[in-house]
């Protein structure tokens, strides 16, 4: 009380009283508006929540879903530290809430195995216990004083996630769509517009459902470039069974087995039926059928018969600098498979017999040896290939196509033409000129026909790869000069008369104990001189002698036996310079040869190398 009131109060005040009371009064009034403010009722004791966050946090729950996390695995030493994200966390009808803005560790040093709770103090601090009997408990997890391994992380019972603004900001962007919005309500239509777009792709109508009937929307389905339109219709299922539903994207047919899906469909729908009815739907529905081609436009294993394009390309689609090998392979079995390959590296197509060795198609160069000859083939007939009656001189160079009177497998290198040229004016200028095409034209008298009629000249001239040759006309004036021509024959490439040099040295052989091995090695030669053999163990353990034959034949009978050794030592490499004639009767280009393995334990890989001259 102040001096002035003291004073005033001891002299005779008399509304000391009604002056207390009225600013009781409003003490009192503005303390139920500060009250009411942050939630508390007038009279109640107590300061709690206010109303509208009590309606927004209306059960127990971590705030922000990255609220107290902590990561599972193995904890490091000395300390085994776990560390607790930064978090906030409302208890719901109790009216607590807890919250810490920065990390922090947990030590499992010296704790057992088991199942570990974390919990919250009430300054909002992150504790460990093995039991969950605590208030306020939110993670459970594993733990492994072994490993030391923080395993099984699970919320507690009753803990919901309850979003914040970090978590409304994240549902307003779509890194799948690469899109931002400014409303979750605009992300959640912009989903359902994109399922209502999919709707029909052979929709389950649940409501039209009878008994073992499963009814379906209608739908389309894309085999390569044609569409199929499916109309709104049911399948019957099997009773008290699983069934598959799928849809032939040949034609767009729904069908139903209780087999399973079927390679080449495309998957709808597994359907269990209980008792008559339709008890469970799993919705397998796909927008491609990967791998298969079926509804995606592809290739289908082992269903093409052939295409009806003239062209097939290997690795389509490539761009810019070449890279890759390309192959067509077949599958033999046992055997060594056999391929076709483009090699990108040599620029040419090659083969393989044995799926190791390529050698380039067509390549003559491949080995020593190998000529190009030319043999004359002679026309008993000689057809008139070229005929002009009372023409002018020619512009420029005219082709004479030969190919349809010419069989020639490797090529041809010239034509042996009778040529009869006449003029109204004969006279050395007054000719026709012969070329090979696109060649040069002089000396302009070098394969050049002129005079009279009676006067026929006998010419050689060279054509090109397309058996075309050229001429010229020079005439003493317009309409006046004639031209027959004959083709009497031709010089016939013939490439690999000779010999070629070959190294061969195919996978190694493995041959039992007390045993042997009759195989066919691919890639060898059809015939030719082996002037070099060596046989060496490559593997295995043998110290007993081994025998090496070779055969004309894979029947491996002796009266086709080419070669044979016996007797020989495992411990040293058996060579043989002796000449022999190899040849493949069954013109396979195999090397027939047996193995037999005389050491009665041990089983032995045997590698051969040859060199031998071939005979083309």
């Amino acid at each position: 009380m102040s001096v002035s009131l003291f004073k005033a109060f001891v002299t005779g005040m008399t509304d000391y009283i009604a002056k207390h009371n009225a600013n009781y009064a409003l003490i009192e009034t503005n303390l139920d508006y500060l009250l009411s403010m942050i939630g508390g009722q007038p009279g109640s004791g107590g300061v709690g929540a206010s109303a509208a966050l009590t309606q927004i946090f209306d059960r127990q729950g971590l705030i922000g879903i990255g609220s107290y996390d902590f990561a599972e695995g193995a904890l490091s030493a000395p300390n085994y530290n776990l560390t607790v994200g930064a978090g906030a966390y409302w208890s719901g009808g109790t009216g607590l809430f807890r919250s810490i803005t920065t990390t922090s560790t947990i030590s499992m040093l010296g704790q057992p195995t088991g199942t570990y709770y974390i919990y919250l103090d009430g300054a909002g601090n992150p504790v460990v216990s093995a039991s969950s009997a605590e208030p306020d408990t939110i993670w459970q997890f594993a733990w492994s004083t072994v490993t030391h391994l923080v395993s099984s992380k699970a919320r507690y019972a009753g803990v919901s996630i309850l979003f914040d603004g970090d978590d409304y900001a994240d549902q307003l962007t779509s890194a799948a769509r690469s899109k931002n919005f400014t409303k979750v309500a605009d992300r959640l239509e912009e989903i359902e517009q994109l399922l209502s777009s999919t709707s029909g792709f052979y929709a389950e109508a649940p409501d039209l459902h009878d008994g073992l009937d499963f009814y379906y929307l209608a739908g389309k389905v894309r085999n390569d470039s044609v569409i199929y339109e499916t109309d709104a219709g049911h399948v019957t299922l099997a009773d008290n069974d699983t069934c598959y539903i799928e849809v032939d994207p040949a034609d767009g047919t729904v069908s139903t087995n209780v087999v399973g899906f079927t390679s080449g469909q495309i998957a709808l729908y597994k359907v269990v039926t209980v008792g008559g009815e339709i008890d469970d739907v799993t919705d397998d529905r796909t927008w491609a059928l990967a791998g298969t081609g079926g509804g995606g436009g592809g290739h289908t294993q082992n269903t093409d018969a052939g295409t009806s394009l003239p062209t097939f390309i290997l690795n389509r689609g490539t761009a810019g600098a070449p890279v890759d090998d390309c192959k067509l392979e077949v599958e033999r079995g046992d055997a060594a498979n056999s391929s076709l390959r483009w090699s990108e590296a040599e620029a040419k197509w090659q083969y393989s017999n044995d799926g190791v060795n390529f050698y380039n198609i067509g390549d003559v160069s491949i080995a020593l040896g190998a000529q190009e000859l030319t043999k004359f083939v002679s026309i008993d007939d000689p057809p008139e290939v070229w005929t002009e009656v009372g023409r002018g001189a020619s512009l420029d160079w005219e082709d004479l196509d030969l190919s349809a009177y010419i069989t020639a497998m490797q090529g041809c290198s010239g034509v042996v033409l009778r040529v009869f040229f006449w003029d109204s004016i004969p006279d050395p200028a007054v000719n026709v000129q012969f070329r090979k095409k696109d060649a040069p034209a002089l000396p302009i008298y070098a394969y050049s026909a002129w005079n009279g009629e009676i006067e026929p000249s006998m010419i050689i001239v060279g054509v090109d790869e397309f058996l075309t040759g050229q001429f010229f006309v020079n005439a003493s004036g317009a309409d006046t000069a004639n031209l027959r021509v004959f083709l009497l024959g031709y010089f016939e490439k013939v490439v690999g008369v000779g010999t070629q040099d070959r190294n061969y040295t195919p996978l190694p052989i493995t041959v039992a104990a007390s045993s042997n091995a009759a195989v066919n090695k691919t890639s060898f030669m059809n015939r030719g001189l082996v002037h070099y053999l060596k046989v060496a163990e490559t593997g295995g353990l043998v110290i007993g002698t081994y025998e090496v034959e070779v055969f004309a034949k894979d029947t491996f009978l002796d009266e086709d036996l080419l070669y044979k050794a016996t007797g020989i030592n495992p411990a040293d490499d058996f060579e043989d310079w002796l000449p022999w004639f190899s040849r493949d009767e069954d013109e396979t280009s195999e090397m027939h040869v047996r193995i037999t393995n005389n050491d009665i334990a041990n089983s032995g890989i045997y590698g051969i190398t040859i060199k031998a001259e071939q005979f083309a």
